[in-house]
């Protein structure tokens, strides 16, 4: 039986009930970093450039993953994203905990005032939809950093850009767990570099066999990087450097997500 619903008018309203099924298959399908491997680097990049650091900003923090890996490490961590409904994932997993807390903003505002030793940021950027929004946002990165603060991000090549949407067009994939059912697909658009992402959710109401239908679609921007390092600059970020996908080597033609790294 299915119960359809209204359309959700906020994003990530209704996505976030099988969130974390999505990036364990995200991660195996494209290569992309666990959270715990992202935790491991910011890590060692923080003790090689970051000086102290204690208090993080985990920026878009979505339903909490790198958030709690972040606190397993001793960390004291705010969580910032715009959807309640994530946080509320977040909050379930840091119940608690007395070193975390979480803010709800939305990018290129970061409602703070405040100084963080380090910020970081996994598969949200992305979403930004052109190079105003991306600077103010990183202007605002700067203002809450502390001298010599880090930041560190990640974004899309165009490559893997591509292949998300080679792999999920025509064909929509599927991620099931349990009354969770997802199908979803990447689409390419008129307009270079810039992608949509279509999902088409079902939620299997609880003790019934009632299915409720939501669906979303985000946008997705493959940026040259170029372009983005000189947006850190203009940020007055300095000694930008540029990963392959949260580990030491150096991008090339098989990267699928770039990790940039820029100091205060």
């Amino acid at each position: 039986m299915l119960a359809q619903g209204h359309e959700p008018s906020l994003p990530y309203s209704f996505l976030p009930e099988g969130y974390d099924a999505a990036d364990v298959w995200c991660v195996d399908k494209f290569r992309l970093a666990p959270r715990s491997q992202v935790a491991d680097f910011v890590q060692e990049i923080w003790k090689e450039r970051g000086g102290q650091v204690d208090k993080v900003l985990d920026l878009c923090c979505g339903s909490g993953l790198l958030l709690r890996e972040l606190l397993q490490r001793g960390y004291d961590v705010t969580g910032l994203d715009r959807s309640a409904a994530q946080l509320r994932q977040a909050e379930r997993k840091i119940r608690g905990q007395e070193r975390a807390r979480l803010v709800r903003s939305e990018l290129p505002a970061i409602a703070l005032e405040e100084q963080f030793d380090a910020v970081v940021s996994t598969g949200a950027l992305v979403h930004l939809p052109n190079d105003v929004t991306l600077l103010r946002t990183f202007e605002n990165v700067h203002r809450l950093l502390r001298p010599g603060g880090t930041f560190v991000f990640d974004m899309y090549t165009k490559r893997h850009a591509e292949s998300l949407a080679t792999y999920t067009t025509p064909t929509a994939r599927v991620i099931e767990d349990g009354p969770f059912t997802l199908l979803m697909s990447i689409t390419r658009t008129a307009i270079e570099g810039t992608y949509n992402w279509h999902g088409l959710m079902y939620l299997r109401e609880e003790n019934s066999q009632v299915y409720v239908r939501r669906s979303e679609t985000h946008q997705l921007y493959a940026w040259p990087q170029e372009q983005i390092a000189g947006l850190g600059a203009r940020a007055g970020f300095r000694d930008i450097e540029v990963f392959d996908n949260f580990t030491r080597q150096p991008t090339g033609s098989q990267t699928v997500c770039e990790t940039y790294v820029m100091v205060r």
